[in-house]
C-alpha cells in the first residue's frame, strides 16, 4: 500500500525551516538550497512543493500570520477583562520560545514589505488583525464599565496596537532591555492607565 503524504504537513515542515535559516542567516540566506538542507530535505524535494523562494517566503509569511491569529486561543483566559486583557496580548508577544522565533522571523520579513505585494498585503492582513484584537479588549473593558471616561476609543486602539509593533520590535533587536518581565510589566502599566481608578 503506497505511503500517504501529508502534503500540507510538509509544505510547513519547510516554513519552520525558513524559519530557521532566517533566524540565523538573515533572510537574504534564505534559499531553496539552504532551507532544503535545514530541513533535510533534497533541493528537488523542495521545490516540488515551492518552485520559487518567493512562494515559500510567502507561505512562511501566512505562517507567522497563522500563529499570532491563534496565539490567544491556546489558553482559556481569565473571567476578568482586564486580566483576559493582559493574558490576550501577551499572548501575542515574544514571552516563549516560539513567540520569540514568530517575532525574529516577522521582523526579518519587514523589509519585504518595502518591494514585495505580496509580503505587503500578508502583514497588512496581520496589522489588520492586531488592530481589531486591541478594538476587541478595549471594547470589553468599556462594556465592563473599566474603562476611563473621556478617553478616545479609536486613538487608544491606535496607540496599544503601536505600543505592540514597538515592544516585538524592541524584544528581538534588543533583547537584553526588553526581556519578558518588561514587556509584561510595560503592556500592564500601559493598559492601567486606561482603566477607571478604585
Amino acid at each position: 500500500m503506497p505511503k500517504v503524504v501529508d502534503h500540507e504537513q510538509r509544505r510547513r515542515e519547510l516554513g519552520r525551516a525558513l524559519w530557521q535559516v532566517i533566524r540565523q542567516h538573515g533572510i537574504d540566506g534564505a534559499s531553496v538550497r539552504s532551507v532544503a538542507r535545514e530541513a533535510g530535505w533534497s533541493p528537488s524535494s523542495v521545490q516540488y512543493y515551492f518552485t520559487t523562494q518567493a512562494e515559500l517566503v510567502s507561505f512562511a509569511m501566512r505562517m507567522i500570520s497563522e500563529v499570532l491569529r491563534r496565539a490567544p486561543t491556546r489558553r482559556t483566559l481569565p473571567p476578568d477583562p482586564r486580566d483576559a486583557a493582559q493574558e490576550t496580548l501577551e499572548r501575542m508577544l515574544p514571552m516563549d520560545a516560539e513567540m520569540r522565533a514568530v517575532a525574529e522571523v516577522w521582523v526579518a520579513f519587514l523589509s519585504r514589505t518595502l518591494v514585495d505585494d505580496e509580503a505587503r498585503r500578508i502583514n497588512r492582513g496581520g496589522h489588520e488583525h492586531l488592530s481589531r484584537t486591541c478594538r476587541r479588549l478595549l471594547d470589553d473593558l468599556a462594556a465592563h464599565d473599566l474603562l476611563a471616561d473621556g478617553l478616545d476609543l479609536r486613538l487608544e486602539v491606535d496607540r496599544l496596537h503601536m505600543l505592540m509593533d514597538g515592544m516585538v520590535l524592541h524584544a528581538v533587536t534588543a533583547p537584553d532591555l526588553m526581556p519578558p518581565e518588561r514587556l509584561r510589566a510595560t503592556l500592564h502599566r500601559h493598559l492601567t492607565s486606561l482603566l477607571v481608578k478604585d
